[in-house]
């Protein structure tokens, strides 16, 4: 191995939605030179901590639920071994680089040397995931105080509405248009009689009468024609 097996080491869960600070799960170890090891694992997420905290009534906190475990480690080639202080074991294999090592199914990136001061990255990293969260959070109370607002004002209106109408008063009755007002006609005149057509001139009854034999016309009560002395029928 190229560096010190001491130091601080990692293994982490992420959750691949990004926040790891507040949605994925980070397990640490740290083996100290005199033999020594803290084993520190992260059970839930701050997010998934905080929303059953929510649901069982509890109060919530930023704080990670974590279980921590301590016990002393031998090291015999690229071989570990975590003696715990419950009395139980687990063997585990050390990178030929010393980037990290291998225990059970999870492999823990070595984060820093030093045993003391956490590693420089994850405190920044864990300060932008917090900075964006709380931009986030901003703005999703924003948008969750706009809507309270605008349910109370749609509220208060509905109320003000059925205090202004009375309870029993039935739908609202429209007046019937009423057609509107003729003037008043002036009264019929009565019809004049028309005046009597003239007197037609009386017919003389008896016609003049003609000639059976040459035609020419005699007077009315003669009786042989004054033309060719014909009797006249």
């Amino acid at each position: 191995m190229t560096k010190p097996i001491t130091g601080q080491y990692e293994c982490q869960h992420s959750s691949g939605i990004g926040l790891d600070y507040f949605t994925s799960r980070i397990d640490r170890l740290i083996l100290q030179p005199d033999g020594h090891f803290t084993l520190t694992i992260q059970e839930r997420s701050r997010l998934s901590n905080a929303a059953q905290s929510l649901v069982s009534g509890q109060q919530i906190t930023n704080a990670a639920p974590e279980k921590k475990r301590e016990g002393t480690y031998t090291v015999q080639g690229n071989t570990i071994v975590l003696h715990f202080q419950d009395g139980a074991q687990e063997q585990g294999q050390v990178s030929w680089n010393g980037e990290g090592l291998q225990l059970g199914k999870d492999f823990f990136n070595k984060v820093s040397d030093s045993t003391l001061l956490p590693p420089t990255h994850r405190l920044q990293k864990d300060m932008d995931d917090i900075a964006k969260g709380i931009k986030i959070a901003t703005t999703v109370g924003g948008i969750a105080l706009k809507a309270a607002k605008t349910i109370h004002n749609t509220l208060q209106s509905t109320q003000s509405t059925d205090a202004a109408t009375p309870p029993d008063a039935g739908p609202a009755q429209h007046p019937v248009p009423q057609p509107a007002q003729q003037p008043p006609q002036p009264a019929a005149q009565p019809a004049r009689p028309e005046p009597p057509p003239p007197p037609q001139p009386v017919q003389s009854q008896m016609e003049a009468i003609f000639c059976d034999q040459c035609g020419a016309r005699s007077r009315p009560g003669k009786k042989f024609c004054g033309n060719c002395g014909a009797r006249l029928v």
